[in-house]
């Protein structure tokens, strides 16, 4: 069969990771709009769910710096111990729980996309990126996102069999794919995160010794000190770029923002920035009750290089495809990080493009490959967002990790598809994986609710519609 002609907007996790795994069998062409491939943010984790696909498809762990993990410790606010548990992860899930650094991921990211085919021993040939250049809309007619049209900055219409708008959260194609849907934009999710990262040398010097998370001789480590109290705070501390870097995210709640950072990111008023530099003594003031080594790496904190981001989320959408056209990555389920599943949801929305491999790939077959693509993963990944909402404020450690199994446990679409076939007397509707037998059964009738726009008035109030 002829390969298609595929759009794919965005050049983040999702449309990265798309275009490694359509480029074997079709023409793929990323449309980004920022000019070069430079990547902000800190670290990103990505669970054995994520890593299993990566692996898949070549990732070279050692060019991304990964660390895996293997030990979970959690505090509380007067410092004891509230869990400790080292586990192996590839063991318990077939694959490892890695750290890192985003640009290290988004570079290896970008090099499985666009790397000559005889690097990466595969066939076909590397998708182009077309770097500067914006989607600004669809064509004229009324059949364009059945016929796949997009319209860029420049002037030009792109004409695709298939477009994937990985435009990420604040995405120009989510109206325009679901233009009849009313609340799909994101919602402010109630809490702000300040970042920032502390090479080996600062991190030193504020603890006045070698931090245990930077110790290349011990098992990767996640630290987390958690409030455990009303205003839902927490430091989480992790490293990444092969132990010399140290990743900080500290989450509290909007309500306890100084007046000028609420101001600066958009708190109290429509539209605006979602981010800004930080104040290093409001992050101090905020955790001046958490144990005193705390308090040490937050005075650390670089300026500039301290930021704070107001979270944001998106409620469950009845629907990720329109004729051609697909949402994936945080365009269609952005979610906030209490469960470190966004970029691995995102992983798992690429990944379902392994349904355009195959002889039986047409043109005239894409609307009901889409179709199949969108009965695995709206359910599955608005059951995750559900359950992201309900992890927020979780009192305990063990708690946070409830849905982890659930999160963590995933065949891929081929399979997930072929159940489905198989089970000839599911409920229409039916949310895959999350039934009542699963950890993540309570966000299951949530995510199904939401997804035929059947929320109760305490779910509205949730998501905040």
């Amino acid at each position: 069969m002829p390969p298609l002609n595929i759009a794919i907007i965005g050049s983040g996790i999702a449309g990265l990771l798309a275009a490694r795994i359509l480029r074997e069998q079709h023409h793929v062409t990323i449309y980004e709009r920022t000019p070069s491939a430079n990547e902000t943010g800190a670290a990103i984790n990505i669970g054995p769910n994520g890593i299993a696909i990566l692996e898949s498809v070549g990732l070279d762990r050692r060019r991304a710096r990964a660390i895996p993990v293997a030990r979970t410790l959690a505090y509380n606010k007067a410092g004891a111990v509230t869990a400790d548990t080292t586990l192996d992860y590839r063991r318990e899930f077939g694959a490892d729980w890695l750290f890192f650094h985003r640009a290290d991921l988004r570079d290896e990211l970008l090099r499985l996309a666009t790397a000559p085919s005889e690097e990466l021993g595969v066939v076909g040939d590397p998708a182009r990126v077309r770097w500067g250049v914006k989607v600004v809309g669809w064509g004229s007619g009324q059949g364009d996102v059945e016929n796949g049209e997009v319209v860029l900055s420049t002037g030009e219409v792109v004409r695709a069999d298939l477009v994937v708008a990985a435009d990420g959260i604040k995405s120009t194609l989510r109206p325009l794919v679901l233009p009849t849907v009313p609340n799909i934009h994101p919602l402010p999710a109630g809490s702000s995160i300040f970042r920032f990262t502390l090479t080996r040398a600062q991190a030193h010097a504020a603890l006045g010794s070698w931090p245990g998370n930077l110790d290349r001789t011990q098992p990767g480590c996640i630290t987390t000190v958690f409030a455990f109290d009303a205003t839902e705070r927490r430091v989480v501390i992790y490293p990444c770029r092969d132990f010399e870097v140290l990743n900080f995210a500290v989450i509290v709640p909007d309500g306890m923002l100084w007046p000028a950072t609420a101001a600066k990111i958009g708190i109290g008023a429509e539209g605006g920035r979602w981010s800004a530099d930080a104040e290093k003594d409001e992050l101090v003031e905020h955790f001046r009750d958490f144990p005193d080594w705390v308090g040490d790496y937050l005075r650390a904190a670089p300026i500039p290089g301290l930021r704070v981001w107001r979270l944001h989320h998106t409620p469950p959408l009845p629907s990720y495809i329109a004729g051609r056209t697909v949402l994936i990555g945080d365009a269609a389920h952005a979610m906030t990080p209490h469960q470190g599943q966004g970029g691995t949801q995102a992983i798992e929305d690429a990944e379902a493009f392994r349904l355009f491999l195959g002889e039986h790939v047409t043109a005239e077959a894409v609307p009901a490959l889409l179709r199949d693509l969108d009965r695995v993963r709206r359910p599955r990944a608005s059951c995750i967002q559900a359950n992201n909402v309900q992890a927020r404020g979780r009192k305990s450690a063990q708690e946070v990790h409830r849905f982890r199994r659930f999160n963590w446990t995933y065949p891929g679409i081929v399979a997930e598809v072929r159940r489905l076939n198989a089970e000839a007397g599911v409920e229409a509707g039916g949310v895959v994986g999350c039934g009542s037998g699963s950890d993540g059964g309570g966000g299951a009738a949530a995510a199904a609710a939401a997804a035929e726009g059947q929320m109760d008035d305490e779910e509205k109030r949730e998501w905040k519609l």
